[in-house]
């Protein structure tokens, strides 16, 4: 299972994740927690398009959400869920939409 909160900034995904994780681990559920944009390099490079280190257009920003949530499912979403985790992520294709 994989479970995104999604919400615009200051909405408090941030501060629910731990607690649904919380929650769902009482239940006997093994979770694990991400957020996106991801940690990994094509995340990063999101983050700092919207941090405004690097300039990037809406149409560029757009294409490195896409190309990071293929990443991230393939590098750590779906192995995760293989394994038996419950996948609880901080945002997810609704908020690269809205963005």
């Amino acid at each position: 299972m994989h479970i995104a909160l999604e919400g615009i900034d200051g909405a408090g995904t941030t501060t629910q994740l731990p607690r649904l994780a919380a929650a769902l681990r009482a239940l006997g559920h093994q979770v694990v927690t991400c957020a996106e944009p991801s940690t990994g390099p094509i995340g990063r490079l999101a983050r700092a398009a919207l941090r405004g280190p690097l300039p990037a257009d809406e149409a560029t920003l757009a294409l490195l959400f896409a190309a990071d949530r293929l990443a991230h499912q393939q590098t750590f979403v779906k192995p995760q869920q293989q394994a038996g985790q419950v996948v609880l992520s901080d945002r997810g294709l609704l908020s690269s939409l809205a963005y």
